[in-house]
C-alpha cells in the first residue's frame, strides 16, 4: 500500500497522518518510510524539500526544535521553562498584561525588508518562530558589562517601583526605536498601550520613554540616541557589549521552505504556497484544524486556543499573502498584512483625496488591542472570529463593512471567489481561507467617513460599541443624502450590522432638516434592540450611545447647521501629550536621609536580572500545581470525577479535603475564622478551591485541573449583591461594633436640615502583575517545609502550613526577596498557594510549585470590600455640621476574616468635624470570595462615604461645594471622631495654599464659562482635603544589622518586604545616615521566618516607619558599642575601626524587635487634592485635564521613591473611582470579569494630562521615625476628587434639562455610569438654537 503526496507532505495510506521526508541527499525517487502515528510501514515518492524543525535566534543564540514540544507551547512558556529568559516575565498569558513583550523580527510588507517588532511573546506560538531573531531583555544589557540606554534611563527616572513590568517597558520602548528612531512624544504615548503598571502611576515611565523623543523639552533630560548606542547589545558568546565582529543581525531567511512536523497528538504545517495550503485543507477539511497567524484570538475565546485543535496551519510562510496594491479605483491587502502593516498603510496615504477616510481608519485601528496585538494580528484574522462569533465587536468588521469592502477567498478545490462581508458572516468558512481585501476609493470628493469606538478605558480595550458612518452628501443643498447610506454598529446585537431602515430613510433625504434628524433617530431608536450581555453593559446604554455616534456623526459632518455650543458635540475629547511636576524640599546636612535616590535594585529590575519567585530555576523531581475549583456559589458537591484528569499523561496526584484531617484543613492561620483550603462539602462561592492537581509540569497539571467533572446538589441561588444579602438578612454578627459620640440622634433633630441618602461602591481586584505563587520544598527530615513564597506577611505562612501539616513551626521556613507587586492580596490571602504547595509536597514528598492563573485568581480570591452606606447628616443653614447617623453595609464575601469595619471610626469624618456620631457597621454574607484587605482597606471607602455625605449636604445647601467643606474642616486641639486630638492639624493651611498654588477660583470661572459655551462637552473640578491617620503602635518587626570585619560591609534585614514601595532603598539610607558610612557599603538581604521570625504585616504604610526605627535601633546599639573602641583611636577610617573592634572582641551584629508605644506611633497626615476633569456627555468618555496635589511628607527619606507612591497611589484610586469593576453571573457567582478582556486597570492614557504633585515644605513630623511621614495608602485616598470632579461635569449636563438637582453617584463611575447619570433622551438630540 503505497502513500499518497499531498502538497510536499507524505500522508499515511493507513491512518492518513501527514509526514515530512527525513532530511538528507534525497533526489526524486521511491523509498520506504514507518508511520510515526500508526507505525504502518509504507512507501511514498520523494518530489521536494520539506523541513521538520524549526530554527530561531533568541539573543543571537540559535535554537532549534523538533517535534518534541506541543503544538501550543509559547515562546514565553519556551524561553522560561528552559531558563532562557526568566526576566521575560508571564501573567496573564492572552496578550492583555504585556508582561510578557520581547522583540523579534518579522516581514515587513511595506519595505519588503525584515524590520523589528515588539510583541506579546505569550502568544507566538514556539513552531511559528522559524527564521525569528528574538531579542529579550537580557539581550540588551545589564548592569556588570553595561546597562542598555533604556535600561538606564527607566531606571533613573524611577521608572520602576515592584519592576515586574520594567523588562516589558523596556522592551516595547526598544521595538518603537527600531522601527521608529527618532520618535515624537506623541508617538511615544501612543506605544504605551501593551504594559500594565500597577505601581507607578506611568507618568515616570512615559517621561523616561519620551525623553528619547525628538521634541522632548529640557524637562526631560536624556535626549535622543543614535543607532549605534541603541544596538548595543551584550553578546550572547562573550557577554561583553557586542561589536558586531563576531555576528550580526541577520536577515530572516526570507527562502522559505515548506515545514511539516508530526507532535504528540497534533502536527504543525507551514506551508509556503497557496496551492500547498488549498492541498491541507483539503486533506483535512474534516479534521479539527486551525489556521494560524497572529494567534491572539484565544484572549478573547478561549475554545480558539491552539491546544484545542490537531492540526495547525502557519500562513507566516506563504509569501504572496503580504502583497500590498494601491490603485486609483481601489486599495487590496494581502490577508497576513498585520494591523500594524495597515495602519503605516492608512497613515502613508491619507492625504489621497480619493482616500481621505484613510485618516480615520488610522487613528481607529490605533486603538485595537495594544502594540503587542497589533504587530502580531492581521485584519484578516479579526474578520475570523467575527466569522465565528458574531457577535465580536470586531472594529476591523465595521470600519470595512461602512465603506463597502470585499473578500477574495479560495477554497481547497482552488476556486477563488468575491463576497462582500455581509455574505462572510454567514460563509462556512471550513476549507477556505482569506486571499484579499478590498477597498473602494471616492474620488467625488463628497463622500464622508467617521468611524467611532467607545471603550472602558482609553487604550487596549474593546468597546461597549463601535460603529461607522458613511454618507455621500451634497453639502449646497442642505446636505442631501446623494446615494443609499451606510450606517454600521457592532455590539448591538448578534445579527444587526446595519441600520437598514434608517439607511433606506435618508437616502435622499436632506439631512441639514431638522426635522430629517428628529426622524432619522427615531428610526434608529425602534431599529437598535441591544442582546443583553449578562451584565457587561446595559442594553439601555447600548442603544443610546449608539444613537449618539451617529448624532456625533451628523454635528461633525454639518456642523454649521447646528448652534455653535452644539458643534462640541461633533469631535471626540482631545488628549494632548501629558507632563508632571513634582516639588519638594530635601536636607542636604541630612544625606543620605531626605535625598531623592534611585531605588536599589532599579538598574537589576529595568534590566530583568532581578528575581522573583517565579523565576527560581526547577530542581530535580520538581513538580506542579493548579487548582480544581467551583464553578458554583452556592451549592453542596455531588461527586467529583478526576478520572479523566488522572488518565492524562504526566499526572502524578489528585489531593482533596479527603487527604486533610477536617480540623486542620484551613488556609487561613490566626487570626481568623476558618476558611477551608478545600471545600469539604458546602461551595461557598464559584471559585472555590475544591482540589488540587500535581502534575510533571503546568501545562499538564493546568490541563487536568480543567478535565476535573465536579456535580452538585442542593444548588441555590447565590447572594451576589449587598441588597439582596440586606433583604435576605445575610449577616456575619459581631464583627464590629456600633460606635457613638456624643446624641447623634438629639443633633440631628434639632438641626436646620435632616438629610438622607445612601450611596455604594464596589469591589477592586488587586491586579498584582506577579501571580499568587508558591515553591516549596521538603526538608531533609522528611517532616519540615522550605516555601519561597511571596507574601507581605512571613509570619502568617508559617503558622498557617505549620497548622496544616501538624508539625512545629520550627519545621517551617519561609523566605522572601521581593513581591511582584500586592497591594494587600499577598497578606492573608497567599496562604492559599502557600498551604497548598504544602500540602502537596508533604504527600508527593517532592518539590512543588503552585502558580495561579489570572483567571483562577480572579474568581478564588477576592478583592477590595465594596460598601452600601446610608446616612443621615443634620446640618445648620450656615453649613456646619452637627450630627451623623452613618450604617455602612461591607460585603465580605463567604467570609469576614479580613472585614475593616472596626476601623472605620479612624477615619470616617475625613478631615471634618462633626460633634456626634453614630455609626453602625454590618457585615454581609455574599456567596462571593472571601474579600480582602487592598491598599488602604477600610481608609478608602471610609473617606469615599464621608465625601459623598459632603457633596449631598452641599448641593442640598445650595452652597459651594468647597466652601461648605472649609466652614467644617477640623482645626488644630479638637478630637477626631476616633477621640484622637488633633494637636498638629494644618488642613486649613494646605486647603488654602492649594487654592492659590492651583489657582482654583480663576479655573472655576473658567469651567463655567467653557460649560456655558458647550452643550455637549462639560468639566468640573472638586477640592478635597485629605486627613488620614496612622497608627503602628507595638507592631513588631524584627531587624537585623551586622558589619563584616574584613572590609567594613554591611548587610540587614528586615521584616518588611518589599514590594516595590522603596523600602530596601530607605532602610538603606537610614542606616548609612545612622553608622555614617557609604551607603554602597549596605546590602539589604531577604526577609526570612528565621532571621525576621515573628514580624507583622507590610501593609498599612507602616513598614519604612517601623523597619526605619527597628534599623536605628540596631545602628545605635552598635555605636554604643563602637564608641569606646573609637574613643581610643586617631580619627579612624571606617574600615580600621570595624577592624579594630573585631579584634577586640565587639558584637558587629545587633538585632531589634521593634514595639513603638505612645504618642510617637500615632500621627496624622494631611493633603488637599484640586482635580479637573472633561466629560463628553453623549458618550461618557472623560479625561482628567488636571490634578494638583498637595501632600504632608514631613520630611521625606527619598522623594523621589514617595513622589512614586503618591503617583501610583492616585492612578490607583482612579482604576477603583472610574474604571475597574468586577460582575458576577447571577445565576452562579462566577466572575465574569476574570481576565484583561473585561476587568480594565488604567493605563497611560488614563492618567492626568497635567499631573503636579507637591510636599509640603518644612514641615518635619513632630512624631514618628526621623521626621518623615508615611505615603503608600493615603494618596489613594485623594482620587476620591476625580469622582466628584465628574459628577459636578454631570451636574453642568442635567442643569440643561432643568434636572440640577442631587443625584447619587456611585462608584465606579465608568463610562456607562457616567452617560447614564446625564440622563440622555433622543429628543435633546437636535441642531440647538
Amino acid at each position: 500500500m503505497s502513500a499518497e503526496t499531498v502538497g510536499n507532505f507524505v500522508e499515511c495510506p493507513l491512518c492518513r497522518a501527514s509526514h515530512t521526508p527525513t532530511k538528507g541527499e534525497l533526489k526524486d525517487g521511491v523509498y520506504a518510510s514507518t508511520c510515526q502515528n500508526c507505525g504502518h510501514f509504507f512507501k511514498f515518492k520523494v518530489t521536494g524539500i520539506l523541513k521538520s524543525s524549526v530554527t530561531f535566534t533568541i539573543n543571537g543564540i540559535s535554537f532549534t526544535v523538533g517535534n518534541q514540544y506541543a503544538a501550543a507551547l509559547s515562546l514565553n512558556e519556551f524561553m522560561r521553562s528552559q531558563g532562557v529568559s526568566y526576566g521575560t516575565k508571564a501573567m496573564c498569558i492572552e496578550g492583555g498584561c504585556g508582561v510578557c513583550l520581547v522583540t523579534t523580527t518579522l516581514y515587513d510588507p511595506i519595505t519588503k525588508a525584515v524590520q523589528t517588532y515588539t510583541v506579546n511573546s505569550c502568544l507566538v506560538p514556539l513552531y511559528t518562530c522559524d527564521g525569528m531573531q528574538v531579542t529579550t531583555i537580557e539581550g540588551l544589557g545589564n548592569p556588570r558589562d553595561g546597562l542598555h540606554p533604556i535600561q538606564d534611563r527607566l531606571a533613573q527616572y524611577n521608572g520602576s517601583q515592584c519592576g515586574f513590568c520594567s523588562p516589558a517597558q523596556v522592551m516595547n520602548m526598544y521595538g518603537l526605536l527600531k522601527r521608529t528612531p527618532k520618535p515624537t512624544m506623541q508617538q511615544v504615548e501612543n506605544a504605551y498601550d501593551a504594559v500594565i503598571c500597577r505601581c507607578t502611576g506611568y507618568r515616570p515611565i512615559l517621561d523616561a520613554m519620551k525623553s528619547f523623543a525628538s521634541d522632548a523639552p529640557p524637562t526631560l533630560p536624556g535626549g535622543a540616541i543614535d543607532i549605534e548606542e541603541l544596538d548595543k547589545k551584550i553578546c550572547s558568546k562573550t557577554g561583553k557589549t557586542c561589536t558586531g565582529r563576531c555576528s550580526s543581525e541577520r536577515q530572516t531567511d526570507l527562502e522559505q521552505v515548506p515545514l511539516n512536523i508530526v507532535l504528540q497528538g497534533s502536527q504543525w504545517y507551514k506551508p509556503t504556497t497557496r496551492q500547498q495550503l488549498y492541498a491541507l485543507l483539503g486533506q483535512h477539511q474534516a479534521d479539527n484544524y486551525r489556521l494560524v497567524f497572529g494567534n491572539s484570538g484565544f484572549g478573547v475565546y478561549k475554545e480558539i486556543g491552539p491546544w484545542m485543535y490537531n492540526v495547525l496551519i502557519d500562513l507566516r510562510g506563504i509569501q504572496e499573502f503580504y502583497d500590498i496594491s494601491i490603485e486609483s479605483s481601489k486599495v487590496m491587502f494581502g490577508p497576513s498584512i498585520t494591523l500594524t502593516n495597515m495602519l503605516e498603510v492608512f497613515e502613508k496615504n491619507s492625504t489621497n483625496p480619493a482616500l481621505s477616510y484613510f485618516r480615520d481608519f488610522a487613528s481607529h485601528v490605533a486603538y485595537i488591542g495594544n502594540i503587542g496585538l497589533r504587530n502580531l494580528g492581521s485584519w484578516a484574522g479579526n474578520l475570523m472570529l467575527k466569522n465565528l462569533h458574531t457577535e465580536f465587536p470586531s472594529d476591523v468588521f465595521t470600519m470595512l463593512e461602512t465603506v463597502g469592502a470585499t473578500l477574495f477567498i479560495g477554497s481547497s478545490d482552488g476556486s477563488e471567489k468575491s463576497y462582500s462581508l455581509m455574505d462572510f458572516l454567514k460563509l462556512d468558512m471550513k476549507g477556505k481561507v482569506i486571499l484579499s481585501l478590498t477597498l473602494p476609493t471616492f474620488p467625488s470628493g463628497d463622500v464622508y467617513v467617521k468611524t467611532f469606538k467607545i471603550t472602558p478605558r482609553h487604550q487596549n480595550a474593546h468597546a461597549y460599541v463601535n460603529a461607522g458612518f458613511r454618507m455621500q452628501l451634497n453639502r449646497s443643498n442642505n446636505f442631501n443624502v446623494k446615494t443609499k447610506p451606510s450606517l454600521v454598529y457592532g455590539g448591538i446585537n448578534k445579527t444587526l450590522v446595519h441600520a437598514s431602515n434608517t439607511e433606506a430613510f435618508l437616502q435622499g433625504k436632506q439631512l441639514g432638516d431638522a426635522s430629517v434628524l428628529k426622524a432619522a433617530i427615531a428610526s434608529l431608536s425602534a431599529e437598535l434592540i441591544p442582546d443583553a450581555t449578562a451584565g457587561l453593559s446595559s442594553t439601555a446604554y447600548r442603544k443610546n450611545l449608539a444613537i449618539s455616534l451617529f448624532y456625533k456623526y451628523v454635528l461633525g459632518m454639518c456642523g454649521e447647521k447646528a448652534a455653535a455650543r452644539f458643534q462640541s458635540g461633533g469631535t471626540n475629547l482631545i488628549r494632548p501629550v501629558s507632563s508632571g511636576t513634582q516639588t519638594y524640599d530635601t536636607r542636604k546636612d541630612e544625606y543620605p536621609l531626605t535625598k531623592p535616590m534611585v531605588k536599589a535594585d532599579a538598574d537589576l529590575q529595568t534590566s530583568g536580572r532581578v528575581q522573583y519567585v517565579g523565576d527560581i530555576p526547577p530542581v530535580p523531581n520538581e513538580v506542579c500545581a493548579a487548582f480544581v475549583i467551583s464553578s458554583v456559589g452556592n451549592a453542596d458537591i455531588d461527586t467529583v470525577d478526576t478520572s479523566v484528569a488522572m488518565s492524562y499523561p504526566g499526572v502524578i496526584k489528585y489531593i482533596s479535603a479527603a487527604d486533610i484531617p477536617a480540623s486542620r484543613n484551613n488556609f487561613r492561620g490566626p487570626p481568623g475564622g476558618v476558611e477551608e483550603l478545600f471545600c469539604s462539602g458546602r461551595v461557598l462561592y464559584s471559585g472555590q478551591p475544591i482540589g488540587l492537581i500535581v502534575a510533571v509540569d503546568q501545562l499538564s497539571a493546568d490541563t487536568a485541573a480543567s478535565m476535573v467533572k465536579v456535580t452538585y446538589k442542593n444548588v441555590q441561588p447565590p447572594i451576589i449583591t449587598m441588597e439582596d444579602a440586606i433583604q435576605k438578612k445575610s449577616i456575619f454578627p459581631n464583627v464590629a461594633q456600633e460606635y457613638k459620640v456624643g446624641d447623634a440622634a438629639a443633633a440631628i433633630a434639632g438641626s436646620d436640615k435632616q438629610i438622607t441618602g445612601s450611596v455604594k461602591i464596589k469591589h477592586q481586584y488587586h491586579f498584582h502583575l506577579e501571580k499568587q505563587f508558591c515553591l516549596c520544598y521538603p526538608a531533609e527530615d522528611g517532616v519540615g517545609v522550605h516555601l519561597h513564597c511571596p507574601t507581605q506577611w512571613s509570619d502568617s505562612v508559617q503558622q498557617a502550613v505549620a497548622a496544616l501539616l501538624n508539625i512545629q513551626e520550627s519545621s517551617v521556613s519561609v523566605k522572601v526577596k521581593r513581591l511582584g507587586g500586592a497591594f494587600g492580596a499577598k497578606i492573608t490571602r497567599a496562604n492559599l498557594p502557600a498551604c497548598a504547595a504544602a500540602i502537596a509536597t508533604y504527600i508527593t514528598r517532592r518539590p512543588v510549585r503552585l502558580s495561579v492563573d489570572l483567571h483562577t485568581n480572579m474568581k478564588a480570591v477576592g478583592g477590595r470590600f465594596p460598601y452600601l452606606a446610608t446616612y443621615t447628616v443634620g446640618v445648620n443653614n450656615d453649613g456646619k455640621l452637627n450630627g451623623i447617623q452613618l450604617t455602612s453595609n461591607a460585603d465580605c464575601g463567604a467570609t469576614p476574616n479580613d472585614c475593616p469595619l472596626a476601623g472605620f471610626p479612624d477615619f470616617m469624618d475625613n478631615a471634618y468635624y462633626c460633634p456626634a456620631w453614630d455609626f453602625k457597621p454590618v457585615a454581609l454574607k455574599t456567596n462571593l470570595p472571601a474579600n480582602t484587605l487592598c491598599r488602604s482597606p477600610g481608609t478608602l471607602p471610609a473617606i469615599f462615604i464621608m465625601e459623598a455625605m459632603m457633596d449631598h449636604v452641599a448641593k442640598e445647601l445650595n452652597m459651594d461645594p468647597l466652601e461648605f467643606r472649609k466652614i467644617n474642616l477640623f482645626t488644630k486641639g479638637q478630637k477626631s471622631a476616633f477621640g484622637l486630638v488633633l494637636k498638629y492639624c494644618n488642613i486649613k493651611d494646605i486647603v488654602a495654599q492649594l487654592e492659590t498654588s492651583a489657582d482654583v477660583t480663576a479655573r472655576k470661572k473658567q469651567i463655567a464659562a467653557f460649560n456655558q459655551a458647550n452643550r455637549w462637552k462639560k468639566k468640573g473640578i472638586e477640592v478635597m482635603p485629605l486627613r488620614w491617620n496612622m497608627d503602628y503602635g507595638k507592631d513588631i518587626f524584627n531587624v537585623y544589622v551586622t558589619i563584616y570585619h574584613g572590609d567594613g560591609s554591611v548587610a540587614l534585614s528586615v521584616g518588611g518586604v518589599e514590594l516595590g514601595q522603596g523600602l530596601n532603598i530607605k532602610m538603606m539610607q537610614v542606616c548609612a545616615f545612622e553608622l555614617g558610612i557609604p551607603i554602597d557599603t549596605i546590602k539589604v538581604k531577604p526577609t526570612t521566618t528565621f532571621t525576621n521570625s515573628d514580624s507583622f504585616i507590610t501593609g498599612g504604610s507602616r513598614a519604612s516607619d517601623v523597619n526605619a526605627l527597628g534599623v536605628v535601633q540596631c545602628c545605635q546599639q552598635l555605636k554604643t558599642r563602637m564608641d569606646p573602641v573609637k574613643a581610643k583611636m586617631s580619627n579612624p577610617t571606617w574600615q580600621q575601626l570595624v577592624a579594630q573592634c573585631y579584634a577586640q572582641g565587639v558584637d558587629l551584629s545587633a538585632r531589634s524587635s521593634t514595639y513603638p508605644t505612645g504618642d510617637f506611633s500615632n500621627y496624622n497626615i494631611y493633603g488637599a487634592t484640586c482635580t479637573e476633569v472633561e466629560v463628553d456627555i453623549l458618550t461618557g468618555e472623560n479625561q482628567i485635564n488636571r490634578v494638583d496635589l498637595l501632600y504632608d511628607c514631613g520630611e521625606s527619606i527619598n522623594p523621589d521613591v514617595d513622589i512614586g507612591q503618591v503617583e501610583g497611589g492616585f492612578v490607583m484610586g482612579l482604576g477603583y473611582f472610574l474604571n475597574e469593576e468586577m460582575i458576577y453571573d447571577p445565576k452562579t457567582g462566577t466572575a465574569l470579569t476574570d481576565g484583561t478582556w473585561e476587568y480594565k486597570p488604567p493605563m497611560g492614557k488614563d492618567i492626568p494630562i497635567d499631573f503636579r504633585i507637591q510636599f509640603l515644605k518644612n514641615a518635619p513630623n513632630p512624631r514618628g521615625v526621623l521626621r518623615a511621614k508615611a505615603v503608600g495608602e493615603p494618596p489613594l485616598c485623594m482620587s476620591v476628587s476625580a469622582l466628584f470632579a465628574v459628577k459636578h461635569a454631570i451636574e453642568a449636563a442635567r442643569k440643561e434639562i432643568t434636572q440640577d438637582t442631587f443625584f447619587r453617584l456611585d462608584g465606579p463611575a465608568t463610562v456607562e455610569v457616567i452617560q447614564t447619570a446625564c440622563q440622555l433622551d433622543t429628543s435633546q438630540l437636535v441642531y440647538g438654537t
